[in-house]
Protein backbone atom coordinates (compact mmCIF):
# COMPACT_ATOMS: atom_id res chain seq x y z
CA UNK A 1 0.00 0.00 0.00
CA UNK A 2 1.75 3.45 -0.84
CA UNK A 3 1.30 6.81 1.40
CA UNK A 4 1.94 10.06 1.22
CA UNK A 5 5.18 10.04 2.96
CA UNK A 6 6.75 8.78 0.15
CA UNK A 7 10.39 8.83 0.96
CA UNK A 8 10.98 9.47 -3.04
CA UNK A 9 10.42 12.06 -4.42
CA UNK A 10 10.34 12.68 -8.47
CA UNK A 11 13.64 13.90 -9.02
CA UNK A 12 14.97 11.31 -6.53
CA UNK A 13 13.58 8.52 -8.76
CA UNK A 14 15.05 10.06 -11.75
CA UNK A 15 18.64 9.23 -9.98
CA UNK A 16 17.88 5.89 -8.40
CA UNK A 17 16.11 5.04 -11.92
CA UNK A 18 19.83 5.81 -13.64
CA UNK A 19 22.15 4.51 -10.72
CA UNK A 20 20.56 0.93 -9.83
CA UNK A 21 21.11 -0.91 -13.16
CA UNK A 22 24.62 -0.84 -12.59
CA UNK A 23 24.53 -0.93 -8.66
CA UNK A 24 22.92 -4.20 -8.79
CA UNK A 25 24.96 -5.77 -11.52
CA UNK A 26 27.61 -4.59 -9.27
CA UNK A 27 26.61 -6.49 -6.55
CA UNK A 28 25.92 -9.45 -9.05
CA UNK A 29 29.94 -9.30 -9.01
CA UNK A 30 30.16 -11.07 -5.23
CA UNK A 31 26.75 -12.70 -4.88
CA UNK A 32 24.86 -15.20 -7.04
CA UNK A 33 23.17 -13.65 -9.89
CA UNK A 34 19.84 -11.96 -10.03
CA UNK A 35 16.68 -13.15 -11.83
CA UNK A 36 17.33 -12.07 -15.44
CA UNK A 37 14.17 -9.25 -14.95
CA UNK A 38 14.97 -8.31 -12.08
CA UNK A 39 16.46 -4.53 -13.05
CA UNK A 40 13.68 -4.41 -15.34
CA UNK A 41 11.03 -5.54 -12.68
CA UNK A 42 12.47 -3.34 -9.72
CA UNK A 43 12.40 0.39 -12.59
CA UNK A 44 8.56 -0.78 -13.25
CA UNK A 45 7.77 -1.00 -9.67
CA UNK A 46 9.03 2.54 -9.11
CA UNK A 47 7.00 4.23 -12.24
CA UNK A 48 3.72 2.60 -10.81
CA UNK A 49 4.64 3.80 -7.28
CA UNK A 50 4.91 7.31 -9.60
CA UNK A 51 2.16 6.78 -11.21
CA UNK A 52 -0.07 5.53 -8.33
CA UNK A 53 0.82 8.61 -6.31
CA UNK A 54 -0.07 10.95 -8.71
CA UNK A 55 -3.55 9.48 -9.28
CA UNK A 56 -4.18 9.33 -5.49
CA UNK A 57 -3.65 13.02 -5.38
CA UNK A 58 -5.87 14.02 -8.40
CA UNK A 59 -8.67 11.93 -6.77
CA UNK A 60 -8.07 13.38 -2.77
CA UNK A 61 -7.68 17.21 -4.37
CA UNK A 62 -11.46 17.56 -3.41
CA UNK A 63 -10.96 15.48 -0.36
CA UNK A 64 -8.48 16.81 1.71
CA UNK A 65 -10.08 19.99 3.58
CA UNK A 66 -8.08 23.18 4.26
CA UNK A 67 -5.85 23.54 6.36
CA UNK A 68 -6.18 26.36 9.46
CA UNK A 69 -4.06 29.12 8.55
CA UNK A 70 -0.33 28.81 8.80
CA UNK A 71 1.44 31.48 11.54
CA UNK A 72 1.90 30.89 15.29
CA UNK A 73 -1.93 29.85 15.99
CA UNK A 74 -0.71 26.51 14.10
CA UNK A 75 2.96 26.24 15.38
CA UNK A 76 2.50 27.52 18.59
CA UNK A 77 -1.03 25.66 19.21
CA UNK A 78 -0.88 23.18 22.22
CA UNK A 79 -2.84 20.49 21.57
CA UNK A 80 -5.48 19.48 24.26
CA UNK A 81 -7.95 16.30 23.95
CA UNK A 82 -10.09 17.14 27.32
CA UNK A 83 -13.51 17.39 27.00
CA UNK A 84 -14.89 20.05 24.69
CA UNK A 85 -18.40 20.63 25.81
CA UNK A 86 -21.85 19.34 25.95
CA UNK A 87 -20.34 15.55 24.80
CA UNK A 88 -17.13 14.07 24.43
CA UNK A 89 -15.07 14.97 21.67
CA UNK A 90 -14.98 10.98 20.65
CA UNK A 91 -18.90 10.89 20.58
CA UNK A 92 -20.45 7.91 21.36
CA UNK A 93 -20.03 5.09 18.81
CA UNK A 94 -22.59 6.06 15.94
CA UNK A 95 -24.58 3.11 14.29
CA UNK A 96 -24.54 4.06 10.56
CA UNK A 97 -25.06 2.15 7.62
CA UNK A 98 -22.16 3.39 5.92
CA UNK A 99 -19.92 1.08 4.85
CA UNK A 100 -16.74 1.41 6.33
CA UNK A 101 -14.63 -0.50 4.14
CA UNK A 102 -14.98 -0.05 -0.04
CA UNK A 103 -12.66 -2.48 -1.02
CA UNK A 104 -15.49 -5.49 -1.69
CA UNK A 105 -17.72 -2.97 -3.60
CA UNK A 106 -15.19 -2.40 -5.95
CA UNK A 107 -14.55 -6.35 -6.44
CA UNK A 108 -17.90 -6.29 -7.22
CA UNK A 109 -18.28 -3.48 -9.62
CA UNK A 110 -14.71 -4.50 -11.70
CA UNK A 111 -14.72 -7.09 -14.23
CA UNK A 112 -14.52 -10.86 -12.86
CA UNK A 113 -11.53 -12.06 -15.15
CA UNK A 114 -9.00 -9.59 -13.05
CA UNK A 115 -7.36 -8.93 -9.90
CA UNK A 116 -7.09 -6.09 -7.17
CA UNK A 117 -3.84 -5.68 -6.24
CA UNK A 118 -2.61 -2.63 -3.06
CA UNK A 119 -6.40 -1.75 -2.97
CA UNK A 120 -8.10 0.49 -0.18
CA UNK A 121 -10.22 2.66 0.75
CA UNK A 122 -10.95 6.27 2.46
CA UNK A 123 -14.48 7.31 4.15
CA UNK A 124 -14.86 8.90 7.51
CA UNK A 125 -17.65 6.34 8.14
CA UNK A 126 -17.70 7.30 11.83
CA UNK A 127 -17.85 10.53 11.59
CA UNK A 128 -20.47 13.34 11.09
CA UNK A 129 -22.11 14.02 7.91
CA UNK A 130 -20.50 17.17 7.24
CA UNK A 131 -17.16 14.90 6.93
CA UNK A 132 -18.50 12.53 4.63
CA UNK A 133 -18.71 14.56 1.47
CA UNK A 134 -16.73 12.08 -0.28
CA UNK A 135 -15.71 8.38 -0.31
CA UNK A 136 -12.85 6.96 -2.34
CA UNK A 137 -11.20 3.78 -2.82
CA UNK A 138 -8.20 2.82 -5.14
CA UNK A 139 -6.61 -0.19 -6.31
CA UNK A 140 -4.20 -1.87 -9.45
CA UNK A 141 -6.54 -3.80 -11.46
CA UNK A 142 -4.31 -6.58 -13.40
CA UNK A 143 -5.54 -9.19 -16.27
CA UNK A 144 -3.16 -11.00 -18.27
CA UNK A 145 -3.24 -8.26 -21.15
CA UNK A 146 -2.14 -5.73 -18.57
CA UNK A 147 -2.83 -3.32 -15.85
CA UNK A 148 -4.92 -0.37 -14.48
CA UNK A 149 -4.68 1.84 -11.58
CA UNK A 150 -8.07 2.37 -10.55
CA UNK A 151 -9.77 5.56 -8.57
CA UNK A 152 -13.21 5.59 -7.58
CA UNK A 153 -14.69 8.53 -6.23
CA UNK A 154 -18.42 8.68 -4.74
CA UNK A 155 -19.67 11.75 -3.84
CA UNK A 156 -23.10 14.21 -4.09
CA UNK A 157 -21.90 17.65 -5.48
CA UNK A 158 -23.43 21.11 -5.26
CA UNK A 159 -25.24 21.85 -8.69
CA UNK A 160 -23.15 24.42 -10.13
CA UNK A 161 -19.77 23.81 -7.01
CA UNK A 162 -16.24 23.14 -7.89
CA UNK A 163 -16.97 19.83 -7.37
CA UNK A 164 -19.57 19.42 -9.86
CA UNK A 165 -17.51 21.23 -13.00
CA UNK A 166 -16.31 18.12 -14.08
CA UNK A 167 -18.86 16.90 -15.08
CA UNK A 168 -19.25 19.04 -18.13
CA UNK A 169 -17.12 19.41 -21.15
CA UNK A 170 -15.62 22.58 -22.55
CA UNK A 171 -17.85 23.40 -25.55
CA UNK A 172 -13.96 23.53 -27.49
CA UNK A 173 -13.02 20.21 -26.83
CA UNK A 174 -13.73 17.43 -29.15
CA UNK A 175 -16.37 15.07 -28.83
CA UNK A 176 -13.82 12.44 -28.79
CA UNK A 177 -11.86 13.61 -26.02
CA UNK A 178 -15.24 14.62 -23.30
CA UNK A 179 -18.88 13.63 -24.14
CA UNK A 180 -21.49 14.51 -21.82
CA UNK A 181 -24.74 12.48 -22.11
CA UNK A 182 -28.13 12.82 -20.48
CA UNK A 183 -30.29 10.02 -20.24
CA UNK A 184 -34.10 9.54 -20.09
CA UNK A 185 -34.53 8.92 -16.54
CA UNK A 186 -32.60 12.06 -15.56
CA UNK A 187 -28.92 10.47 -14.73
CA UNK A 188 -25.97 12.08 -16.86
CA UNK A 189 -22.84 10.40 -18.23
CA UNK A 190 -19.89 12.27 -18.55
CA UNK A 191 -16.77 10.35 -20.31
CA UNK A 192 -13.02 11.66 -20.86
CA UNK A 193 -10.08 10.52 -22.36
CA UNK A 194 -7.05 12.36 -22.01
CA UNK A 195 -4.07 10.80 -24.50
CA UNK A 196 -0.48 11.73 -23.53
CA UNK A 197 2.79 11.62 -26.14
CA UNK A 198 4.03 8.19 -25.90
CA UNK A 199 7.42 10.20 -24.81
CA UNK A 200 6.19 10.86 -22.18
CA UNK A 201 6.79 9.62 -18.61
CA UNK A 202 3.13 9.81 -17.22
CA UNK A 203 0.83 6.84 -18.54
CA UNK A 204 -0.29 7.16 -22.03
CA UNK A 205 -4.00 7.09 -21.60
CA UNK A 206 -5.98 8.48 -18.92
CA UNK A 207 -9.85 7.17 -19.28
CA UNK A 208 -12.75 8.97 -16.50
CA UNK A 209 -16.13 8.16 -16.53
CA UNK A 210 -18.34 10.47 -13.96
CA UNK A 211 -21.78 8.89 -13.57
CA UNK A 212 -24.67 11.64 -12.14
CA UNK A 213 -27.50 9.56 -10.65
CA UNK A 214 -31.04 10.84 -10.77
CA UNK A 215 -30.65 11.32 -6.86
CA UNK A 216 -27.47 13.31 -7.68
CA UNK A 217 -25.00 10.89 -6.59
CA UNK A 218 -21.89 10.74 -8.63
CA UNK A 219 -19.54 8.12 -9.47
CA UNK A 220 -16.02 9.42 -10.35
CA UNK A 221 -13.94 6.40 -11.47
CA UNK A 222 -10.94 7.23 -13.43
CA UNK A 223 -8.56 4.23 -14.98
CA UNK A 224 -5.12 4.73 -16.55
CA UNK A 225 -2.87 2.28 -18.69
CA UNK A 226 0.76 0.69 -17.10
CA UNK A 227 4.15 0.59 -19.11
CA UNK A 228 5.32 -2.52 -21.10
CA UNK A 229 8.81 -3.24 -19.13
CA UNK A 230 10.54 -3.71 -22.58
CA UNK A 231 11.67 -0.72 -24.47
CA UNK A 232 9.74 1.55 -22.10
CA UNK A 233 6.40 1.69 -24.37
CA UNK A 234 3.69 3.12 -22.68
CA UNK A 235 0.81 0.56 -22.11
CA UNK A 236 -2.78 0.25 -23.25
CA UNK A 237 -5.01 0.35 -20.05
CA UNK A 238 -6.36 -3.50 -19.37
CA UNK A 239 -9.86 -1.54 -18.92
CA UNK A 240 -12.18 -0.56 -22.06
CA UNK A 241 -14.47 2.83 -21.74
CA UNK A 242 -17.44 0.75 -21.77
CA UNK A 243 -15.86 -1.22 -18.40
CA UNK A 244 -15.25 2.04 -16.93
CA UNK A 245 -18.46 3.23 -17.24
CA UNK A 246 -19.88 -0.20 -16.14
CA UNK A 247 -17.82 0.24 -13.15
CA UNK A 248 -19.54 3.69 -12.46
CA UNK A 249 -22.84 2.34 -12.92
CA UNK A 250 -22.49 -0.59 -11.00
CA UNK A 251 -25.26 -1.05 -7.85
CA UNK A 252 -22.39 -1.64 -5.30
CA UNK A 253 -22.11 2.45 -4.92
CA UNK A 254 -25.86 2.82 -3.44
CA UNK A 255 -24.85 2.05 0.32
CA UNK A 256 -21.89 4.83 -0.22
CA UNK A 257 -23.95 7.13 -2.03
CA UNK A 258 -26.80 6.91 0.73
CA UNK A 259 -23.85 7.77 3.34
CA UNK A 260 -22.00 10.82 1.57
CA UNK A 261 -23.37 14.29 2.97
CA UNK A 262 -26.12 15.80 0.36
CA UNK A 263 -25.37 19.56 -0.91
CA UNK A 264 -27.72 20.80 2.21
CA UNK A 265 -25.31 18.64 4.66
CA UNK A 266 -22.19 20.43 2.85
CA UNK A 267 -20.72 23.68 4.10
CA UNK A 268 -22.10 25.31 0.87
CA UNK A 269 -25.11 24.40 2.42
CA UNK A 270 -25.52 24.66 6.05
CA UNK A 271 -24.35 27.74 6.45
CA UNK A 272 -26.74 29.95 4.40
CA UNK A 273 -29.41 28.06 5.96
CA UNK A 274 -27.88 28.90 9.49
CA UNK A 275 -27.26 32.70 8.86
CA UNK A 276 -30.31 34.83 10.86
CA UNK A 277 -33.24 35.78 8.59
CA UNK A 278 -32.25 38.96 6.77
CA UNK A 279 -28.77 38.35 6.09
CA UNK A 280 -28.09 38.29 2.28
CA UNK A 281 -25.81 35.94 1.14
CA UNK A 282 -24.74 37.68 -2.20
CA UNK A 283 -22.19 34.69 -3.74
CA UNK A 284 -21.30 30.92 -2.58
CA UNK A 285 -18.71 28.82 -4.00
CA UNK A 286 -16.68 26.19 -2.16
CA UNK A 287 -16.16 22.76 -2.21
CA UNK A 288 -17.13 20.10 -0.57
CA UNK A 289 -15.03 20.73 2.51
CA UNK A 290 -15.07 24.31 2.30
CA UNK A 291 -16.92 27.09 1.59
CA UNK A 292 -16.64 31.03 0.75
CA UNK A 293 -19.17 33.57 1.01
CA UNK A 294 -20.01 37.37 0.59
CA UNK A 295 -22.48 38.27 2.77
CA UNK A 296 -24.32 41.63 3.60
CA UNK A 297 -25.34 42.16 7.28
CA UNK A 298 -26.27 45.12 9.65
CA UNK A 299 -23.07 45.82 9.72
CA UNK A 300 -22.10 46.03 6.47
CA UNK A 301 -20.60 43.43 3.50
CA UNK A 302 -18.50 40.84 4.50
CA UNK A 303 -16.45 37.53 3.47
CA UNK A 304 -16.68 34.67 5.16
CA UNK A 305 -14.61 31.26 4.76
CA UNK A 306 -15.41 28.16 6.25
CA UNK A 307 -13.70 24.69 6.25
CA UNK A 308 -13.86 21.56 7.96
CA UNK A 309 -11.64 18.71 9.58
CA UNK A 310 -10.94 16.21 11.86
CA UNK A 311 -8.61 16.79 14.85
CA UNK A 312 -7.60 17.46 18.47
CA UNK A 313 -8.11 21.22 20.29
CA UNK A 314 -5.64 23.39 19.64
CA UNK A 315 -5.97 25.35 22.45
CA UNK A 316 -4.05 29.02 22.46
CA UNK A 317 -0.24 29.55 23.68
CA UNK A 318 0.18 31.00 27.22
CA UNK A 319 1.57 34.17 26.17
CA UNK A 320 -1.26 35.06 23.47
CA UNK A 321 -4.19 37.12 25.88
CA UNK A 322 -1.79 39.87 25.62
CA UNK A 323 -3.40 42.66 22.86
CA UNK A 324 -0.38 43.34 20.54
CA UNK A 325 -1.33 44.95 17.27
CA UNK A 326 1.34 42.55 15.63
CA UNK A 327 0.60 39.48 16.59
CA UNK A 328 -3.14 39.92 17.71
CA UNK A 329 -4.75 37.48 20.43
CA UNK A 330 -6.00 34.08 21.10
CA UNK A 331 -8.83 33.13 23.80
CA UNK A 332 -10.46 30.28 24.24
CA UNK A 333 -14.08 30.72 24.86
CA UNK A 334 -17.57 28.61 25.44
CA UNK A 335 -20.31 28.26 22.93
CA UNK A 336 -23.93 28.53 23.25
CA UNK A 337 -24.14 24.83 23.70
CA UNK A 338 -20.98 24.44 25.46
CA UNK A 339 -18.47 23.43 22.86
CA UNK A 340 -15.24 25.26 23.24
CA UNK A 341 -13.98 27.21 20.35
CA UNK A 342 -11.37 29.23 20.11
CA UNK A 343 -11.07 32.85 18.46
CA UNK A 344 -8.00 34.27 16.86
CA UNK A 345 -8.14 38.02 16.34
CA UNK A 346 -6.66 40.11 13.55
CA UNK A 347 -3.00 39.85 13.76
CA UNK A 348 0.29 39.75 11.05
CA UNK A 349 2.54 37.14 11.24
CA UNK A 350 6.11 37.89 9.32
CA UNK A 351 4.42 40.49 7.45
CA UNK A 352 1.13 38.53 6.62
CA UNK A 353 -2.29 39.76 7.78
CA UNK A 354 -4.29 36.90 9.29
CA UNK A 355 -8.06 37.80 9.72
CA UNK A 356 -9.92 37.20 12.69
CA UNK A 357 -11.17 33.28 13.18
CA UNK A 358 -13.24 31.36 14.95
CA UNK A 359 -12.37 27.46 15.35
CA UNK A 360 -14.98 24.96 17.01
CA UNK A 361 -14.26 22.24 17.96
CA UNK A 362 -17.21 19.89 18.15
CA UNK A 363 -18.08 16.08 19.44
CA UNK A 364 -16.39 13.44 17.17
CA UNK A 365 -13.45 15.58 16.24
CA UNK A 366 -14.83 17.52 14.13
CA UNK A 367 -13.42 21.29 14.13
CA UNK A 368 -14.81 23.79 11.91
CA UNK A 369 -13.06 26.85 11.28
CA UNK A 370 -14.78 30.44 10.15
CA UNK A 371 -12.49 33.30 8.77
CA UNK A 372 -13.92 36.76 8.73
CA UNK A 373 -12.99 39.19 6.53
CA UNK A 374 -9.57 37.52 4.38
CA UNK A 375 -7.58 39.35 2.76
CA UNK A 376 -7.81 39.46 -1.17
CA UNK A 377 -5.62 36.67 -2.85
CA UNK A 378 -3.49 40.01 -4.32
CA UNK A 379 -3.55 41.18 -0.65
CA UNK A 380 -1.69 38.57 1.43
CA UNK A 381 1.36 39.23 1.52
CA UNK A 382 1.20 42.75 3.52
CA UNK A 383 -1.02 43.90 6.71
CA UNK A 384 -4.68 44.87 6.19
CA UNK A 385 -6.64 46.44 9.26
CA UNK A 386 -8.85 44.83 11.17
CA UNK A 387 -12.67 44.70 10.41
CA UNK A 388 -13.29 44.97 14.00
CA UNK A 389 -16.18 43.36 15.64
CA UNK A 390 -19.54 43.02 13.93
CA UNK A 391 -22.77 41.42 13.97
CA UNK A 392 -21.45 38.75 11.69
CA UNK A 393 -19.19 37.58 14.65
CA UNK A 394 -22.19 37.05 16.81
CA UNK A 395 -23.58 35.14 13.89
CA UNK A 396 -20.55 32.80 13.64
CA UNK A 397 -20.77 32.15 17.27
CA UNK A 398 -24.22 30.84 17.08
CA UNK A 399 -23.94 28.64 13.50
CA UNK A 400 -21.16 27.03 14.98
CA UNK A 401 -23.26 26.08 18.28
CA UNK A 402 -26.08 24.79 15.84
CA UNK A 403 -26.35 20.70 16.03
CA UNK A 404 -27.05 20.53 12.77
CA UNK A 405 -23.05 20.26 12.17
CA UNK A 406 -23.15 16.75 14.48
CA UNK A 407 -25.44 14.81 11.82
CA UNK A 408 -24.59 11.37 11.90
Amino acid sequence: MFTDADPFSDEDFEQYERELPGALRAAGDSFPGPSSDLVARGLARGRQRRRFRRLRRSALAAVLVTASVAGWATVAGVFDNSNSGPADRTGAPWVTDAPRDLVPLLAKAVPPDGQLIDAYSNFAAGSPRVLRAQAEVMATYTTASGSSELSVVVSRPAPGSRDDSDAYCDENVPKSTCSRSPEPDGAVLTTRRTIKDKGSTDPAQLWRALYTRPDGVRVDVRANGDYLVVGDVAGVSSLSMEQIVAIARSASWEPVGAAVATPAQQITGLVPALLRSGVRVLSADGSSSTGEFVVDTDSGIHELNVSVDSGPIEVCPPAAAKADPTTGTCEMVKLSDGTSARIDRARTEHGRYVPWALTAFRAHGLRIRFEQDPPSKSNRDKPTPSAGPSMLQDQVKEIAASPRWDAP
